[in-house]
């Protein structure tokens, strides 16, 4: 096999003055967040490690041909053709990424090797693996590009999504919608030139044939600290930088207000767990699934509100680790609030195994008896008795649709700071402006609890 699987960007996290968007901290018991941080796109040419590929670059590269000294540390990207010198040649390459012009780009991709793309792809017929690769295309605009994925965008989007021209595929699972035969046959059948791929070894085995005969997988991580970096690469790579930039408004403007907000605040500690309704019920010891690192976005969207328990180490492959009661109890005093993760809140339609399992889209009472099946099962915890267990939507902050709702998070934990109609105004500005889903957020989702069952400190 050649070097034809397409690249990604692994995140890189640059802390600068100035600048306000996201805000990431490993210290649970720090003060209020104050850093800024923004993402380098690492495509080969991006010579001054920005989100974007401009005329800056040009600019650098010329530079760094009249002097002849290139800092391979502080520009790693500037070399756009990767043979070791910086020339004109990548000076060409650079203006024909500018221009959307073809030329052979590379990137750093997930598993951080260098790998090659026939640039550009704009108006070429996608396919997805999975769910939040579909929810990117509609970000971007592309959604009518889209023409084939596995089955769980059925499960999660028919009601909201037009899948009239979308082939489905039968994957291995519904979690990472594995690559099956299934799908190597219908990525033919509906002529894919391109595949947003969910980054698995099993996935990168299954579609290296398709890679052989010149289809491009892109291997993209979709959600946490990934998701402005990701679309802004997307938006290169697919000719959709209008509607990238837009993305990256989007998520700075919600940032900067709750940034603004807690700036004079202590922010509360927050853990992440699971919404099993088997946990510890008949008093055995069972586990919880916590999310402890940026890799999984409910942990990054509640900790960009929150100083969040962190944990890198014993990960799931996508980002997840267990933990006794027993632990939590042990570790009750470290945090003032729970997260627990719900499959669904109302915008995505049941699955199979869960309410709604007809397709339809679920209503208040339904999330409000799954929230309070699970909430119970934390009962002996301090953050169940002080009203600080919320219900995450997980199918909103599972990918790079969280901004829509880190404001829904910053209400239910400051209710004293921010109110309900702000966040639901924010969240009808990403459903109006970023999917192709038509619906009134304040009737049909995000659900938060507002149940009687439990007394919520936002609820009261």
């Amino acid at each position: 096999m050649d070097n034809k699987i397409l690249a990604i960007i692994v995140v890189a996290i640059i802390v600068v003055a100035g600048c306000s968007v996201a805000l990431l901290t490993m210290n649970n018991n720090a003060p209020a967040k104050d850093d800024t941080v923004t993402a380098t796109v690492e495509i080969y040419g991006n010579a001054n490690n920005d989100a974007y590929i401009d005329d800056k670059d040009v600019s650098l590269l010329n530079d760094i041909i009249k002097t002849g000294n290139w800092d391979t540390s502080k520009y790693p990207f500037a070399d756009a053709d990767l043979d070791g010198f910086i020339t004109s040649k990548d000076v060409d390459i650079v203006n024909k990424i500018i221009k959307e012009q073809s030329c052979k780009v590379y990137y750093k991709n997930y598993y951080g090797q260098s790998q090659a793309l026939d640039f550009p792809l704009k108006g070429k017929n996608i396919g997805v693996t999975y769910w939040q690769q579909a929810e990117m295309m509609a970000a971007l605009g592309l959604w009518d590009l889209v023409k084939c994925g596995p089955t769980n965008l059925k499960s999660w989007y028919s009601n909201l999504y037009d899948l009239s021209d979308v082939t489905i595929y039968t994957s291995k699972n519904n979690h990472n919608s594995g690559v099956t035969d299934s799908a190597i046959e219908n990525f033919k059948l509906r002529g894919v030139e391109v595949i947003i791929a969910t980054p698995t070894v099993a996935n990168q085995a299954a579609l290296a044939t398709l890679i052989d005969e010149g289809v491009n997988v892109i291997y993209l991580w979709y959600t946490g600290d990934w998701a402005i970096p990701t679309m802004m690469t997307l938006g290169i790579l697919l000719g959709a930088k209008e509607k990238a930039q837009a993305y990256y408004d989007y998520a700075h403007k919600v940032m900067d207000n709750i940034n603004d907000r807690l700036s004079k605040t202590t922010r509360a500690t927050a853990i992440v767990a699971g919404a099993s309704t088997s946990l510890a019920s008949d008093g055995v010891t069972t586990t919880v699934s916590l999310h402890t690192n940026p890799h999984e976005g409910n942990y990054y969207f509640t900790n960009l509100v929150t100083n969040t328990y962190t944990n890198s180490s014993g990960l799931s492959e996508f980002g997840a680790t267990s933990r006794s009661i027993e632990w939590l109890m042990a570790h009750d005093s470290e945090f003032d609030h729970i997260a627990i993760w719900l499959n669904q809140t109302g915008f995505a339609s049941g699955t199979a195994t869960d309410v709604g399992g007809d397709g339809s889209i679920i209503s208040q009472k339904q999330f409000n008896d799954k929230f309070e099946a699970a909430v119970k099962n934390y009962s002996q915890m301090s953050a169940y008795k002080n009203g600080n267990i919320f219900g995450m939507p997980y199918d909103m902050l599972g990918g790079i649709s969280g901004y829509g709702l880190v404001t829904t998070l910053a209400y239910m934990v400051y209710p004293d700071l921010f109110t309900k109609e702000e966040a639901q105004d924010l969240l009808q500005e990403w459903f109006d402006n970023f999917t192709v889903a038509k619906i009134d957020v304040k009737t049909q989702g995000a659900y938060i609890y507002d149940g009687t069952a439990y007394k919520t400190n936002y609820n009261n």
